[in-house]
C-alpha cells in the first residue's frame, strides 16, 4: 500500500498509524489469533476456567468490554474517512505530504533500507490483483486458523513462509525470472535489517526492564488500593504503563493477568461476572494501549517498517490519537467499575 498511499500523497505517518491501529487492536479482539490463545491459555484455573476450552469462552465473553481496541479500530476508520479532521503532529505530517509532496519529512530515517524502497515493478509482467496480493493474505489467515484448530498455536512464521513459496511460484509462472525473484528475496532479507536490529535493542531494554523488576514494583504499590469499583479503570492504567516501559503487550499479560483476573474473582466469589469479564479486557486494552504509546514497541516498529515511516515520527504522530482514545476508554471503565 505504501506505493498506493505516495500516490495520494498520504505520508507515511498516517500509513504507519493504519498498520499500527489496525494490527494489534484487531488480534487482541478476534478469537482465532495467537493472542486470544495466550490470553486464554492464562486463565485456565482460574475460578471457574478450567481448560483450553473455557478460557476460550472467557475470552470471547470479555470482547464487549475491550473498550480501547474497538474505538481505536473505529477511530481509524473515523480518521481516514475524514469525518474526525487530523490534528496535533499528524495534520503537520499530512500538510507537508499533500502540499510539499514529501511522504517523509525532510532529515527523516524511514525504518526500512533503500534496497527495500527502491524495488521497482518488471516491465512487460501482468499481475493480478486476486494471485499476486489477495491468495497470499488468505494463505496466512487459512493456515493460521487451521493451525490454531490443530495445535493451538496460530504458527506465524510457518504461514508467511508458505504464503512466499506459493507467491514466488506464482511470480515465476507469470514470467518473473528466477534470477530476479531470489535477487529481490535477498535485498527484502537486507532491507529489512534495521528493524532487526532495533527489535533486538528493543527485547533488551525489555529484558533489562524486567529484570530490574519494573512491572512487579508498579503492582506493588498500588494493589493495595484495589477495590471493585476502582479494579477495571487501575487495571488498565497499570497494564498500560507496564507495557509503555516494557514495550511488550504479551509481556505485559504474562505479568497482569495472574494478579487481576484473580483478584477479580475474589471481589466476585469465583463466579463469573461482569467485573471478572472487565478486569480481563481492561488487561488486555492496557497492554495495547501503552505498547501503542510505547517507542520500544515491537508492533509499532513493525508498523514503522512496513510504511517505511521514521519511527520516532510514527510514535510521535500516533500518541496524541492513543492518548484520546486512551483517556475515552479509562472514563468508561471508572464509569463500569462505579455502575457494578
Amino acid at each position: 500500500m505504501r506505493g498506493l498511499s505516495d500516490r495520494y500523497k498520504i505520508s507515511r505517518e498516517k500509513l504507519a498509524y493504519i498498520c499500527d491501529s489496525t494490527s494489534a487492536p484487531i488480534s487482541i479482539l478476534v478469537p482465532f489469533t495467537g493472542w486470544a490463545v495466550f490470553v486464554a491459555g492464562l486463565t485456565i484455573g482460574m475460578g471457574p476456567v478450567a481448560d483450553a476450552g473455557d478460557g476460550m469462552m472467557f475470552f470471547m465473553a470479555a470482547i464487549p468490554f475491550n473498550i480501547y481496541p474497538i474505538l481505536t479500530v473505529i477511530m481509524v476508520g473515523l480518521i481516514a474517512s475524514g469525518t474526525i479532521p487530523d490534528f496535533g503532529p499528524m495534520k503537520t505530517a499530512e500538510r507537508r505530504a499533500m502540499e510539499e509532496g514529501k511522504p517523509v519529512r525532510d532529515g527523516g530515517q524511514p525504518l526500512m533500507a533503500d534496497e527495500l524502497t527502491g524495488i521497482k515493478p518488471i516491465e512487460g509482467i501482468r499481475t493480478s490483483l486476486f494471485w499476486n496480493f489477495v491468495l497470499p493474505v488468505f494463505l496466512v489467515i487459512g493456515f493460521a486458523l487451521i493451525s490454531v484448530i490443530l495445535t493451538s498455536s496460530a504458527k506465524p512464521l510457518e504461514a508467511f513462509m508458505l504464503a512466499v513459496f506459493v507467491l514466488a511460484i506464482i511470480m515465476r509462472i507469470q514470467g518473473v525470472p528466477l534470477e530476479e525473484i531470489t535477487s529481490t528475496a535477498m535485498s527484502g532479507i537486507k532491507g529489512i535489517m534495521p528493524a532487526v536490529v532495533i527489535l533486538a535493542f528493543a527485547y533488551a531494554l525489555n529484558d533489562l526492564s524486567a529484570a530490574l523488576n519494573t512491572a512487579d514494583y508498579i503492582v506493588s504499590v498500588t494493589e493495595a488500593w484495589l477495590t471493585p469499583s476502582v479494579l477495571p479503570v487501575l487495571v488498565f492504567v497499570i497494564s498500560a504503563i507496564v507495557a509503555f516501559s516494557t514495550g511488550s503487550s504479551w509481556g505485559t499479560y504474562a505479568i497482569m493477568i495472574p494478579i487481576s483476573v484473580p483478584l477479580a474473582f475474589s471481589f466476585s466469589s469465583d463466579q463469573l461476572s461482569t467485573l471478572v469479564y472487565a478486569t480481563l479486557a481492561a488487561t488486555a486494552g492496557g497492554g495495547v494501549f501503552g505498547d501503542h504509546c510505547s517507542p520500544l514497541s515491537d508492533t509499532s516498529i513493525l508498523a514503522s517498517t512496513g510504511a517505511a515511516s521514521d519511527h520516532i515520527d510514527h510514535v510521535k504522530t500516533q500518541l496524541p490519537y492513543s492518548l484520546l482514545v486512551g483517556v475515552i476508554s479509562v472514563l468508561a471503565y471508572l464509569w463500569m467499575g462505579m455502575s457494578l
